[in-house]
Parts: structure tokens; sequence; C-alpha cells
């Protein structure tokens, strides 16, 4: 490539970055985040249960967004004396009111959907008939006159049957109602003849019994000024709620009214809605203000929460909803939990085992959460800090999905247009053309990992730094490097340099990795802290590939390489595995079949049926070690699989075969859906294709090349046991193949136009 026109693209790029540092932010827009190192925060204290358990007051406001507490300084002021967080929702199936009350009472994902119109208080009627009546015939069960029940229960239990969690509708209940404490509903989100009481749901027991509340019409108003002509009886919920002051217990009060807007949105004028939401933020103010009034906050304690994300027709986008907690003199800061070990977040299963821990019970395995801590902090700040930390988890969001399709679009055309200039005659020009952008595909990981050191507010940026990282790159190694054409030297530096920032990143607690596109999502919630299965996948192939290179470039045949090889494959396979840095399991078996598999090859070891034996003792033995060390550790400082193996120890063989569903239908989802499958297939089917045409290309390169051969062998036993072995592991599987077709295109790229050359 010609050197000027290298020059000028590493000179536009790096007028492009300085450019779009420089850029004026939009009016209303103020950047301020949480500290980039979070090792600098203090440390996080548990919401403990001092001076003893009052009374636990859980008040749930669906569809409040984070945006309605900074527009609403009256709001603010009342729950300025808390602290507070955002909360990623987990739920199995759709994300609805049903679902994602009924996961919060289950501390784990579950399902219920279709169910929260079938809350009754046990003396309604229906048609005519009691609801303690109607739930004697479904469950054989007798229910008090003033309890509260759910009468779909049956179902509910055959939904959750086969819940890949494990999760136990209604456990929260039990749990409370086993160690005596009293349990109460109020209020419901009905609008005319159209009951909806997810809370029955939350605060229920296995049998689906609240022992007391009411979720009937008494807790409403009939007015026809609001849409659906009724709307929350704020005073009557007010004294329900108040009159256990003093007396042990948990109750949930649900405030229904901005649900109601949000089931009526589509037939609203859209000045109406908005109207009709200041209105009942309004109300919802004075009624927690009230209530902070009335109970005692040296003994009790109140969450106010927002069950349910997103909706249709909300001020903002609500990925994430607000969590405030306050009582028990607890100061102004920010909520953390060890489930996502990420300032300001915290996720819905987290609030059961809160609850318990308040009240001094052990938090069982069966619930995926741990319980709410707090990062001292001024509240001001607090809610700025968490704003900000919001814009950026909606940007990455909704910047992530056309970002990573197009990437995979070109990687998909690239791999076309190399087999098209590999098997047709007379193109050397579209094989000049490709080389560069084939190490470009190589590239783009670490891009999108460095962009995260950079300030964008905006999708279109962000795309223009990633281009011109990409592009600075590229043509840093083509003016840098001398003879490149005949040496392995792009592959070990860009290999190289991303397998080494990822470390680095790792060491340092990820905070690059948690604002990179290829990173994991608090949003998602999959996973909140370590490695993520996207880059577990860039990391192993580009530690494979550049340490292979390296070899071959430096060492040749040469076996003094390979002390040095198999220690930095230790130190990555110990950042991915560690339980302190948060294992990734299903990567820890990838990287260890795959480093072995690597470095027998280049040892010159003869692969039988008693390697595979080693191999298989080998991973074995790696699991045993994480699980054992893990199981160590106390339960809040536990990684996934030290939990996994308290689930497995005490929910019996039948955890195991949960664990291996998911894993299945989740790849099997991923497989028919995702756009990473089709690059993984056709990585695979390029790959097929070129060990058998063009005829004796693979062995030229084998005898030429004679490590990094062996170490495309090794991605590809990557790739493989990361599809294998991990819940998505179709996009690891993706990721790793990234440092193994491309380059391995590129080879055969430069050697067949070497001999047509000649």
């Amino acid at each position: 490539m010609n050197r000027i026109l290298l020059w000028s693209i590493l000179i536009v790029a790096v007028i492009t970055l300085t450019i779009s540092t420089l850029i004026p932010v939009p009016e209303g827009y103020e950047p301020k985040s949480l500290p980039f190192f979070e090792s600098s925060l203090p440390g996080p204290q548990n919401i403990e249960n001092i001076p003893g358990p009052g009374r636990f007051y859980l008040i749930t406001v669906d569809r409040l967004t984070l945006q309605d507490i900074n527009d609403n300084r009256e709001l603010f002021d009342v729950l300025s004396a808390g602290v507070m967080g955002l909360m990623s929702s987990g739920v199995e199936g759709s994300v609805t009111p049903d679902n994602s009350f009924l996961s919060i009472g289950a501390g784990a994902p579950a399902n219920a959907s279709g169910t929260a119109e079938h809350g009754f208080n046990a003396r309604d009627l229906i048609s005519g008939v009691s609801a303690s009546v109607i739930y004697r015939q479904r469950t054989g069960l007798e229910a008090q006159s003033d309890s509260v029940l759910q009468l779909d229960i049956a179902r509910i239990k055959k939904l959750n049957a086969e819940n890949k969690y494990s999760a136990i509708p209604g456990y929260l209940g039990t749990l409370l109602q086993n160690q005596g404490f009293t349990v109460e509903v109020l209020g419901n989100s009905d609008i005319m003849n159209d009951p909806q009481r997810p809370a029955v749901g939350l605060a229920m027991n296995k049998e689906g019994v609240v022992a007391g509340g009411n979720v009937g019409y008494g807790t409403l108003l009939e007015d026809n000024t609001f849409p659906g002509g009724l709307r929350t009886n704020y005073d009557k919920l007010l004294d329900l709620a108040t009159r256990q002051k003093g007396k042990t217990g948990l109750t949930v009060v649900e405030l229904g009214d901005l649900e109601r807007l949000e089931r009526m949105g589509g037939y609203l004028e859209e000045s109406v809605l908005q109207a009709r939401r200041v209105e009942t933020i309004k109300n919802i103010t004075a009624f927690i203000s009230t209530m902070l009034d009335r109970v005692n906050l040296q003994r009790d304690m109140v969450m106010i929460v927002s069950p349910t994300p997103r909706g249709n027709y909300l001020p903002s986008s609500n990925y994430l909803t607000p969590v405030v907690v306050l009582g028990q003199d607890i100061k102004p800061g920010i909520l953390t939990s060890p489930t996502t070990k990420r300032p300001g977040i915290v996720r819905n299963t987290d609030l059961a085992p809160t609850i318990l821990n308040y009240f001094g019970i052990p938090v069982p395995e069966q619930m995926y959460g741990r319980c709410l801590q707090v990062i001292p902090g001024d509240n001001d700040n607090t809610l700025d800090s968490l704003s900000a930390l919001y814009a950026g988890l909606e940007l990455n969001y909704q910047a992530r999905p056309p970002v990573l399709r197009n990437y995979v679009l070109v990687q998909l055309v690239l791999v076309f247009l190399s087999l098209v200039a590999i098997f047709l005659p007379g193109s050397n020009s579209l094989m000049l053309v490709l080389k560069p952008l084939l190490l470009a595909v190589m590239a783009f990981p670490i891009a999108l990992l460095m962009v995260t050191l950079l300030p964008h507010y905006s999708l279109a940026v962000l795309v223009i730094q990633l281009i011109a990282i990409t592009s600075g790159i590229i043509a840093i190694i083509h003016l840098w490097l001398k003879n490149y054409e005949n040496n392995l030297a792009p592959f070990i530096i860009i290999s190289l340099f991303t397998s080494l920032c990822i470390m680095v990143d790792l060491f340092m607690g990820s905070p690059m990795q948690k604002n990179s596109l290829l990173g994991y999502d608090p949003i998602v919630g999959a996973r909140f802290y370590g490695i993520g299965n996207e880059y577990m996948g860039v990391l192993i192939g580009s530690t494979i590939i550049g340490t292979t290179a390296l070899a071959n470039r430096l060492f040749k045949n040469n076996k003094r390489a390979l002390p040095l090889i198999g220690a930095y494959y230790l130190v990555v396979l110990y950042l991915i595995a560690a339980p302190q840095l948060g294992t990734n399991v299903g990567g820890a078996i990838a990287g260890t079949v795959s480093f072995l598999v690597t470095f027998m090859l280049l040892t010159g070891v003869r692969f039988n049926v008693k390697t595979l034996i080693k191999l298989v003792t080998a991973v074995c033995l790696l699991l045993f070690v994480l699980i054992f060390y893990d199981l160590q550790r106390p339960v809040e400082y536990q990684s996934h699989i030290g939990r996994t193996a308290n689930l497995i120890l005490k929910g019996g063989p039948g955890e195991i075969t949960n664990i291996i569903t998911r894993k299945v239908n989740m790849n099997i989802k991923l497989l028919r859906y995702t756009i990473w499958s089709r690059i993984f297939l056709a990585s695979l089917a390029s790959l097929a294709i070129l060990f058998y045409r063009p005829v004796g290309i693979m062995q030229s390169i084998k005898s030429r090349y004679s490590y990094i051969y062996k170490g495309f062998i090794g991605v590809v036993t990557a790739s493989i046991m990361a599809f294998l072995f991990n819940d998505s592991g179709v996009v690891a599987a993706a990721t790793a193949m990234i440092f193994g077709v491309p380059p391995l295109l590129y080879l055969v790229i430069r050697t067949l136009r070497t001999e047509r050359v000649k």
C-alpha cells in the first residue's frame, strides 16, 4: 500500500479522534460519571438488621423512572435521605409485571405470565362465588377469610416446573411465614373491569396465599377524570399500611397509577398522558413523604422500587429502574450488591435476600441474588452519577446491535470475497485490497475496548471513533513494519496487543470491558463482572495466534519459546478462571483444552486415547480446584461457580440437568437468531473448503508457518469448546474465530499471490 496513503489515513484518524473529544455536547448533557477505577470507591457496607427488625415496607411503583426522580425536585427531596441504585430485571419469559413481581418474590427469574389478574381477597366474589371457594376448588386447600389469594397458583407452579433457574414461586413469603413474620399485600393496578394485582405474586407463599392485606376495590377511588376510571386511594392505603406500625413483618404496597397510565397509554393524547403522570407522581411523593413521617425509621425500613422496566408510553427508555432504600440510620449513597459488583447497579433478585437479611433469615441457595450493599456518598452527586451511568449504559445498549451486526456482516463479506479471490484467477488486485481489511477485522475488538477511554455521547461519534482507531492501528502497523509482506509481524502485534490489553483490563477490574460494546450489558443482565463470553473468545483466540505467530517469527522450530508460551497461557487461564475476578467457567474449560492442545502440538505430542484422557482429567481437576476454592470464601464473595456448586449440593443432581438444559436451549436459540452464528458457521465452512482446496495450500502453510498452523488448530479447538460449554457459546465461538479464519485467509492470499506473481 502506498506510504503516502497510509500516512494520510493515520493523520485523518488522529485528527478525527481529536475532534471527537472536542465536539460541543448537546444542551442539557452533563457527563458526570462514577470513578473510572472503581477500586477508588469506599468499600460497600451490608444493609444489616441493626438495631433489630421492625417493619419492612416494600413500596412498588411500576413505571417510575430515574428521569422522574431527576425531574421532580419534591420527590428527590423525599428520597434524598436514602440510598439509590438502578435495578436490572431478570425474568423467565417476557418482561411484564406478572413476571417481574413474581421474580422478586422468588429471588430468581420466574414466570407468571397472565396470572396477575387472578389475585383476590379471599372474601371477594367472582361471578357470585367467593375467591376462597374457587381457591379450594383449584388447590384443595382452605384459606382464611382475611387472606389474599393467587387463584392461579397451580398454573404458576406448572409454568415454573422446568424453570431453568430452579425458581420457587412464593419463596420469600414462605420463608417469612415459616419464621413467624407476618406478611401483607395492599393495592393493585386495576382499571375498570380489568383487575391487575401482580404484587400478590411477590408477597405470597408457595401455596399462593398472603396472610393479610387488601388488593380489592376498597383500595381504589372511582374517578371519571382519570384514564380507566379508577385510581389509587392513597389515604386508604396509608391507613392500611401503617396499621401494622410497631409489628415486625413485611408490608408490600402496590401504587398502581403509573401502571394504569401505561396500560391506557395507547388511548390517550400525549398531553393528557403526561399531565396525568405529573399529577400521579405528586400523589406518590405525598404518599411516600407521609409514610416516612408515620413509620419508625430507627427500626423500620422502607424500600421504593419500580419492578418492571421499559414501557411503551414512558418519558424515557427506562431500561434500568430506580431503587431507593431508607431507614435504620442508612446514610445517603449508592447501592450495589455482590451479585453485580457494580456501583449503582443491583439485580431484582437481590431484593428478597435483602428482606430476609433484615429479618435475620439465612438466604437459601435457590435465590440467585445477594443482600444489597451501600457505598456511602452525597446524594446530590449520587443522582448525577446514576444519571450519567444510565446514559452510558443506554447508549451502549442502543449502539450494540447496529455496530456488532455490521461488524459481523463485514466479516461475512470479507470471508466470501477472500474465497472468491482465492479461487478466481487474475484477482491479485482484489487480494491486495483484502489483506489490510482482514487485519482490520482482527483489530476491531481492541478498538471496541480502547474507545471506552474516549468521551462520546452519540452513536455517530462512537462509530467515527471506532473507524478512526481501527484505521489508525492498521496504518501504524504498515508504516512501522518493514517487509511485513513476508513475515507474521501484523498478527503478532494485533493479537498480542489485544491479549495484553484485555489481561490488564481484567487485573484492574474490567473498567473498559464494562463499557465496551463487546462487553457484558447490565441491561440484559447476563453478566456483570469478570470476563464476558465475547471477550473471552477474543482473549483465547488472540493469545493462541499471537504466541504461535511470535514463536514462528522469532524461534522458528526452536523449543526455547515453549516455557514462555506455557507461562503466558497459565496467566491468561488464571484471569479467566480466578473466582475473585469473576470466573467464566465455560471460558476456563475452553481455555484449558485449547491451550493444552496448542502446547502439546507445539511440543510434538501425538494425540490418542491416552492424550484425550489426560485432557479430560486436567479440565476436571481445574473445575474441582475452582469449586473448592470458591466454596471456602464467604457467600457474598463467591462467584457463580461456587453458588452453582452450592445449589447442586443442596438441590441434588437434578440441578445439573437444569444447567445443561439451560446451556443447550440458549445455544439452540442463539444459533437460530443471533447473527454471530452466521460468522461461526461461515468460519467453519471456509476452513473446511481451504482444507481441500486449493490443492496443497494448507500443506504449504503448514510447512512454511508450522507454529502458527498449530495455533489455528488451537483456535478451532477453543471455538468448539466455547460453543459446547457456555450459555451463549456461539458468541464466544465466533469471537474466537476472529483470530482463526481472517489470519488464515490472509496467509492463503499472501501465499497464492506470491506464487502467481512468480
